[in-house]
């Protein structure tokens, strides 16, 4: 998506510098690691669609079965959605849709579009089903060639209805209660959070209010919170808001005589899912780490499983239920390249001792990227010989030191505590380079009997290496760059900072030449995060702060204010450059979407520029996730039939979502499809709207050249960081002149760069 330069270089230093400085530390995971006392072990039951259906939700279990709502396939000419309700047995068999639930003979015969969409479902202790439904039926306003959204926006209501209905075992309707007063016909109106009680009084959640009405739909009282996020059932019988309150996440019974909060209760800040507990917890909750129960005797919070421990991903969890022989039983939705897969899945408590022996493979990693998690499980389901423990140094940071897990870590390795792999994308892996501390992974590529370095972009593996080696693989990437018109910047490729300043001053009536919001320390940053490269060599232990364009870019980043003042509302980046007030976009290629809305924005045409440096090449290479190999690793081969999964050919087709993929193959089919395909609808952004349309060759060629022309890895240090930014902040204020500022930098730089070579 696009962003003025501004949001870009405030986005892209969240994702670059956050990261880093909020990561924690924890115990060697393979050294010293001290194995739980038991582990759950899941037993994995994949469960089909149903046929004919094509997306399904609202999972909730009662006695032996399971319920979900399924969404119906659209067929040509079909303008209505249609639902169902399915129950299924909990081994995934005997699924079957609820034969007494059907409710398109309320489409109205004089309405061209709609549906009936079920919100939630609830069980009720007879076993009955209850369902909150929004219907509407709608024509849309005339005019096949005018924009869909304006269309819908225009409709007209035929009919609408909210309500909350009460069925038996075979979908057959016992009481239908209308509730359109909740719900004031907001276009927007959405049921977050939805329950039964053990009394069948009915609680509805919506935007910060719930509303309670009695077992036949009486209205009884309505609670307003922050905002509701869940409503759980606990063990008495009653009913309880899970959020945010005013002293953190909180727990609200409510007292349905009393019309009230009761027992507000504490809970831990990571305790957003939340699912009914037992007789031994009042409640569970799980979070990117594990699963979690609030002990019923004493309200604290007690660990029962993590979830990589136990060869599960906590992403996709729909529902969990403690059974009454103490397993657990999970439903588990995720998506695979264009289809659901669910699952039901069994997890049994099992002695830690009782587990096969395998060679334990550690990884270090920051927030744990989905993806890897998903693929740490698959694995660890997979291998009889090898296992992945998973160490996320975020776990350990502190509110008070934002670095301490960088520190922590970066300390472990010095002392010889080194994880077998890495997930480099927010740690210093040049300097981990530099101290031999990674294996060269070209030679893994090379001795893998179905790669070939061919296989892959060669251009983005090469902008990642170092002295000729390549330390990280990544199954994605993209290219961070500056664009312009070419009767602005020039229709060569690369400038230098003083021809990059020169352009800008040759447009005087270009007021906000890089968009709005620059200062000079996040424009400065920006341009050493891109071109860290450019001034440190890591290897060599050497810095060149000195150089001129250094000094031409801390002269040229002098001229913003030190803190920006709105004092105009912001302008969308497309009408400040077809306006003539912005001639130079900072931006993030990484689609044939982003490369059509650019040439859009410009009128037609576009040349990537890059960023200005001294060798006039700018265009930086950001890795998506990204793995190294240390050199300490035990198992050499068993890490690399790890990572290698992320570079072949079918993972990078099903799962990269942002990003030009790595495999060459993917790639190509990728500029194939662009080249030959139809592709219809649309991009917008602030209301800027782009037909993509198919590509031509001169399109691809102007993509390849970019491709092919990426040097360099975006990178960041903290320490270097401080270092400029209080000598350039002395130099913005006057205090000292550029020369004096640069030898401070070059100095500071030199010393602290040697030390970590």
């Amino acid at each position: 998506m696009k962003r003025t330069i501004v949001l870009f270089i405030i986005a892209l230093i969240a994702v670059l510098i956050i990261p880093v400085l909020l990561t924690g530390c924890g115990n060697d995971p393979g050294n010293g690691f001290e194995p739980p006392e038991f582990v759950y072990q899941p037993e994995v039951i994949p469960f089909p669609l149903p046929e004919g259906e094509v997306w399904i939700d609202h999972f909730t279990m009662q006695g032996d079965s399971v319920y979900f709502v399924a969404m119906g396939e659209w067929n040509e000419g079909d303008t209505f959605t249609s639902y169902s309700i399915y129950r299924m047995d909990l081994d995934g068999t005997n699924t079957r849709a609820l034969p007494n639930y059907d409710v398109t003979k309320e489409y109205p015969a004089d309405a061209e579009n709609g549906s009936v969409q079920i919100y939630s479902i609830a069980i009720d202790r007879s076993g009955n089903i209850w369902i909150a439904e929004r219907g509407e039926f709608f024509n849309m306003r005339e005019g096949e060639d005018e924009d869909h959204w304006e269309r819908w926006v225009d409709r007209t209501i035929v009919k609408e209805f909210t309500r909350v209905r009460k069925l038996d075992d075979t979908g057959a309707e016992l009481l239908s209660v209308d509730i359109s007063h909740v719900s004031k016909f907001n276009d927007w109106f959405y049921i977050s959070a939805f329950a039964v009680d053990s009394e069948d009084n009915i609680y509805i959640g919506t935007d910060s209010t719930i509303h309670v009405f009695d077992s036949n739909g009486g209205a009884r009282f309505s609670l307003d919170v922050q905002w509701v996020e869940r409503l759980v059932n606990l063990q008495d019988g009653s009913v309880a808001h899970s959020g945010w309150g005013g002293k953190g996440r909180e727990l609200l019974k409510i007292d349905v005589a009393g019309k009230k909060f009761v027992e507000t209760i504490s809970l831990p800040d990571n305790a957003h899912n939340v699912y009914q507990g037992n007789d031994e917890y009042s409640l569970i909750f799980s979070d990117n780490i594990g699963l979690y129960g609030i002990e019923e005797s004493s309200g604290e919070s007690v660990m029962l499983l993590d979830w990589i421990e136990s060869d599960m991903s906590q992403d996709g969890l729909r529902s969990i239920t403690i059974l009454p022989d103490g397993r657990l039983l999970v439903i588990s939705q995720t998506w695979g390249a264009d289809r659901q897969i669910n699952e039901i899945i069994y997890l049994t408590k099992t002695p830690y001792s009782e587990l096969p022996e395998r060679t334990i493979l550690t990884l270090a990693t920051f927030y744990l990227d989905g993806n890897i998690r998903s693929e740490v499980v698959k694995f660890n389901r997979a291998s009889t010989t090898h296992r992945i423990r998973v160490t996320d140094y975020s776990e350990f940071n502190t509110e008070d030191d934002w670095q301490a897990g960088l520190t922590r870590l970066s300390t472990e390795i010095i002392t010889g505590n080194v994880p077998d792999l890495l997930d480099v994308r927010n740690l210093p892996f040049t300097q981990y380079a530099a101290k031999d501390l990674l294996l060269d992974l070209y030679t893994l590529i090379d001795s893998d009997s179905d790669f070939d370095r061919s296989d892959f972009i060669e251009s983005a593996f090469r902008a990642a290496e170092i002295n000729g080696d390549l330390y990280l693989v990544f199954p994605s990437f993209s290219i961070i760059t500056m664009i312009g018109h070419p009767s602005v910047v020039g229709s060569s490729p690369g400038w230098t900072m003083e021809e990059f300043v020169a352009m800008l001053a040759s447009h005087p009536n270009a007021d906000y030449p890089l968009g709005q919001g620059l200062t000079s320390l996040n424009f400065l940053q920006a341009l050493f995060m891109f071109n860290m490269n450019d001034y440190v060599d890591w290897d060599a232990g050497t810095t060149r702060f000195d150089s001129s364009d250094f000094i031409a870019l801390l002269e040229y980043a002098k001229t913003f204010p030190d803190e920006y003042i709105w004092d105009t509302d912001y302008i969308p980046t497309h009408e400040l450059i077809m306006s003539g007030r912005q001639v130079v976009y900072a931006t993030s290629f990484w689609s044939i979407d982003d490369y059509q809305m650019s040439r859009a924005m410009f009128g037609g045409d576009i040349v990537y520029k890059g960023l200005p440096t001294e060798n006039r090449n700018g265009n930086s290479l950001s890795p998506g996730t990204a793995f190294a190999i240390t050199s300490k690793c035990k198992d050499v081969d068993g890490a690399w039939s790890f990572i290698r999964t992320f570079l072949i050919e079918d993972w990078q087709k099903d799962n990269i979502w942002y990003g030009l993929p790595t495999n060459r193959h993917v790639f190509d089919k990728l500029i194939h499809d662009a080249l030959t395909v139809e592709r219809g609808g649309s991009a917008s952004i602030d209301g800027f709207l782009v037909e993509m349309e198919k590509i031509t060759q001169a399109d691809v060629d102007q993509i390849m050249s970019l491709v092919n022309s990426v040097s360099g890895t975006v990178g960041q240090d903290d320490t270097l960081w401080t270092i400029i930014s209080e000598s350039a902040a002395d130099f913005f204020s006057g205090r000292s002149s550029v020369q004096d500022a640069v030898r401070v930098i070059q100095n500071r730089a030199s010393i602290y760069v040697a030390e970590q070579s």
